[in-house]
């Protein structure tokens, strides 16, 4: 039986509107026609380069898979999807959505094209001129403006990782609850290993801010667990529906080894910092040995310790941003060399118990023999290798927490729940 892969993206606007939103209503009209049980899988929440002009709020395009038995039913989906976007959808400022779909028979045989298409999509600058030509080689078709680039590249998102989310939905034209932090924290204690990035210091992480039907979002590497959290505020909360997808989020998808800094591109940069400047604005201005400059902002809570790894070799990523100079905005730190040395006292000579200082006349007595000498102390390099992150609260999409190491792939092996979608 073949099967039909249909993505969409940008149809969120400054003013409203959300694709997960369109993608969850495109569901619930799988439901009223009974044909609910065709869907293969989870439905798909991509993320996309964080760092692209012409993304819009969430920069984040759906997609899903589903069982056909004919053209037909083909045409009626694709169709079903363009009359939701029509009615869902304003078309102001950059918001231009876009679909894109293809029937393939084996899903386990996906062109490695497209999934080249969904990395470069996620870590680099694409055009639609290049979105059309993968289209023509994968045999997809584009429907819509420039949302189809992150349409087709949804398509292409085949996970080695991924996370999952439960999305709750409000009514937009209702006052958005405030979520408590004493219904998050015993569910965060709960889930924990399972779910992350709830809560930050009686700060509530799981609930948006902006103008969009979202109630709230519980991210996870567990099905299960983002259920039971999810199932429970949306019932406190008065939730008009909700849903899980699966996702990239938290995975790095977007960590790439590329150097070369082109505008918006996410690249790794190795190297050791000369000088750190901070403005009044608290920002940090970095400057390397290999002549590369980043800009480290004050609200991620990392550019004041950067102040004291001057002379560290270090790993930095993030994006580059077209500000005159090309300056990578730093989304975390690894210092793969400390420059920083300890004096330590000397072993004893006699016995190899430690020493300590008996006075200012220099002797050190050993604690365990009791022989005294003059000896000179010891320098140690302390070639600590340790990773300066983000506030938990400025963490982007697809930044992977900490508490995710070891975790990568579990995702993968968890069945599918029987309750997805309500």
């Amino acid at each position: 039986m073949p099967y039909l892969m249909i993505g969409i993206d940008d149809t969120d606007w400054e003013g409203g509107g959300c694709t997960t939103y369109v993608m969850y209503s495109f569901v619930k009209y799988l439901i009223k026609d009974g044909s609910i049980n065709n869907v293969v899988g989870l439905p798909r929440l991509t993320r996309l380069n964080p760092y692209v002009p012409f993304k819009t709020r969430g920069n984040a395009s759906l997609s899903i898979i589903i069982h056909v038995a004919s053209e037909d039913e083909v045409a009626n989906y694709v169709e079903l999807m363009e009359s939701l976007i029509d009615q869902m959808v304003k078309r102001v400022g950059k918001t231009s959505p876009g679909i894109a779909y293809m029937v393939i028979n084996d899903l386990s045989n996906i062109n490695e094209r497209l999934l080249w298409f969904y990395r470069k999509s996620v870590r680099d600058m694409v055009t639609l001129d290049l979105a059309r030509k993968v289209a023509d080689k994968v045999n997809a078709k584009l429907v819509g403006g420039r949302g189809v680039i992150g349409a087709l590249a949804s398509l292409g998102f085949i996970p080695i990782d991924a996370t999952f989310e439960f999305i709750a939905y409000r009514l937009e034209d209702e006052e958005r609850p405030i979520i408590k932090p004493s219904d998050v924290k015993p569910w965060d204690d709960v889930t924990s290993h399972f779910t992350f990035l709830n809560i930050y210091d009686n700060q509530v992480l799981i609930e948006p801010h902006g103008p969009d039907p979202v109630l709230f979002g519980v991210r996870g590497d567990s099905p299960y667990h983002v259920l039971a959290m999810g199932n429970y505020l949306a019932n406190k909360y008065n939730a008009i529906g909700w849903i899980i997808y699966i996702t990239n989020q938290g995975t790095n998808d977007h960590r790439s080894r590329m150097s070369e800094f082109i505008p918006y591109r996410n690249v790794d940069l190795v190297g050791a910092i000369t000088n750190v400047v901070f403005n009044d604005k608290g920002h940090a201005f970095i400057a390397f040995d290999n002549d590369r400059r980043a800009i480290a902002y004050r609200h991620l809570g990392i550019s004041r310790e950067l102040d004291g790894c001057v002379g560290c070799v270090v790993q930095a990523w993030g994006g580059v941003k077209l500000n005159g100079d090309f300056s990578l905005y730093i989304e975390g730190v690894r210092v793969l060399h400390d420059r920083y040395v300890e004096v330590r006292n000397p072993r004893c000579p006699v016995c190899g118990g430690p020493m300590e200082s008996v006075g200012r006349s220099g002797i050190l007595r050993c604690k365990r023999c009791g022989f005294q000498d003059r000896l000179p102390r010891v320098l140690v390099p302390r070639n600590r290798w340790f990773s300066v992150n983000p506030r938990a609260s400025e963490y982007r999409h697809l930044m992977k927490p900490s508490e995710r190491v070891g975790l990568e792939g579990l995702a993968l092996y968890m069945p599918k729940p029987f309750l997805w979608v309500y």
